[in-house]
């Protein structure tokens, strides 16, 4: 069973569950005769107080926090910050603590071992078997759909021979279910470039929260065992990383997409900055920021990520390992256009072959 102080050790070894940046102080520390659960320092150097709650957030513990506030705020230390995290932050509550000015983060259970899996967390994991995840419902006219993480494994070995798995691939069922699907992904991906396009300037949360849902449209396909799915697309690369896009103003969604679309900036440039910043909004590293120069620009640009760097990197070794730089992704991109070409793939298929489709032909 997994408890608040799972939880918290959780979150000590991963702040970025919290926000980018933030380094461990101390946990379960005394200030001022109260103990505080966690205490990291922010990227501008600012403590970060964190009162921790296993389960839903309460009106109490609103109390308890604005307590907080009030003996720990001096003078002395102005520009500390604290917040309030829970697994579950119910929307009458979320506008009280904006209405207060009082920070809040909502970590599902859901969202958390996503991120476990990802990172191959066995024994936090383990403690999850006991009891099911219980999610709350959705509010009404909103529908839930439940990513299933992809892993991707690829143990090294001899040099792969790319033209004998190309072959294989094309031949495969599972490329041939793949392209049953192909039109609707691209039609798809066709329809969040025109929204884009005629957006940009004007963003909004909601509007590329419409944009990301569009893109991540499950489709019925077989996978890499041949089994049948239907799940988000890119699953946890969306769910995960812009699990908190509401929460961002607009004005900062506009810029972010000014630097996106700069042409006196180079693609180096452009994907060095949105990852640090002002520019960077948290969540959103390469894969997203590849996302949308590939939607915005599929002649030019392919989608970059984990799993397509390493599927990539197995056909062609010198790529290496993943390095997330505006550099790094130049090497990738010009190298998976050159397999593309070579083997004349359209530039579509890229992230479902990379990532799924070479892997049973490896």
């Amino acid at each position: 069973m997994l408890h608040e102080k799972d939880i918290q050790a959780i979150l000590c070894k991963y702040p970025e569950l919290i926000e980018e940046g933030l380094i461990l102080i101390a946990e379960e520390k005394l200030i001022e005769g109260r103990r505080i659960d966690i205490l990291y320092k922010d990227q501008f150097g600012r403590q970060l107080l964190i009162e921790l709650k296993a389960g839903p957030i309460k009106d109490e513990h609103i109390g308890q926090i604005m307590s907080y506030v009030g003996r720990l705020l001096s003078s002395e230390n102005p520009t500390l910050r604290v917040m309030l995290v829970g697994t579950r932050v119910p929307p009458i509550l979320k506008k009280s603590l904006d209405h207060l000015g009082i920070a809040w983060r909502e970590i599902t259970l859901s969202t958390l071992k996503a991120f476990l899996e990802e990172k191959n967390e066995t024994f936090y994991l383990g403690l999850f078997e006991a009891e099911p995840i219980i999610e709350p419902k959705p509010a009404v006219g909103m529908t839930r759909m439940k990513a299933k993480p992809d892993k991707v494994i690829i143990a090294p070995g001899a040099p792969v021979d790319v033209d004998d798995t190309v072959e294989k691939l094309k031949s495969s069922p599972n490329y041939l279910s793949f392209k049953s699907i192909l039109p609707l992904k691209k039609a798809n991906e066709t329809r969040a470039k025109e929204i884009l396009t005629s957006n940009l300037n004007g963003f909004s949360s909601e509007l590329l929260k419409e944009v990301l849902t569009l893109i991540d449209e499950p489709y019925q396909y077989y996978d890499e065992k041949g089994h049948t799915n239907h799940r988000p697309w890119f699953g946890k690369l969306i769910k995960l990383n812009t699990r908190n896009i509401l929460d961002v103003k607009a004005s900062r969604i506009n810029q972010w997409f000014n630097v996106l679309t700069d042409g006196n900036l180079s693609i180096i440039e452009r994907v060095d900055r949105l990852r640090r910043y002002p520019d960077k909004i948290p969540g959103f590293d390469v894969g997203i920021i590849t996302l949308m120069l590939y939607i915005l620009d599929k002649p030019n640009h392919l989608l970059w990520f984990e799993p397509t760097h390493t599927g990539l990197s197995r056909l062609y070794p010198i790529l290496g390992e993943i390095s997330p730089s505006g550099a790094n992704y130049i090497t990738f991109n010009d190298l998976g256009k050159k397999f593309a070409n070579q083997y004349k793939f359209e530039h579509t298929e890229l992230d479902w072959i990379f990532s799924v489709g070479i892997l049973p032909n490896l």
